[in-house]
């Protein structure tokens, strides 16, 4: 995940084909598969912000711009310092809890959504989240 990180924040830091800089965003978000292992196949995403229409080109061939439509998720909230055992423990209780109540949501991957840069230690914010299957 660090990999990924490093050449997101490139990109947003300038190595990209114009050589813009872009504000960071949040969440930073990670798709987790749950079928699949996970060393290969997570996603680390940025959202670029909505006020530049037309992002710059990566120069990093392992970054590409994507785009996502407008979807309902499923959110659980939580607070600390998130390792990756705390965000699996808190998506399989979100997943619990769906079943429970018979919401119908992708269980094929949950999505982690950090809001806080490494260095905050309090006061974080993170949440998980699962599609909603309409």
């Amino acid at each position: 995940m660090v990999t990924s990180f490093n050449r997101l924040f490139n990109y947003i830091s300038g190595n990209n084909a114009e050589g813009l800089k872009i504000n960071m965003t949040v969440p930073v978000i990670t798709n987790i598969p749950l079928k699949q292992p996970l060393a290969s196949n997570a996603t680390l995403s940025f959202f670029v912000p909505h006020e530049l229409e037309n992002p710059p080109k990566p120069t990093d061939p392992e970054v590409y711009l994507d785009t996502f439509p407008a979807a309902s998720v499923y959110v659980k909230t939580f607070g600390g310092y998130a390792l990756n055992t705390a965000y699996a423990d808190q998506a399989e209780a979100l997943a619990e809890n769906l079943r429970f109540l018979g919401l119908q949501f992708d269980d094929a991957y949950f999505v982690r959504a950090s809001y806080n840069a490494p260095t905050e230690f309090f006061n974080r914010h993170n949440e998980v989240w699962y599609m909603v299957v309409i």
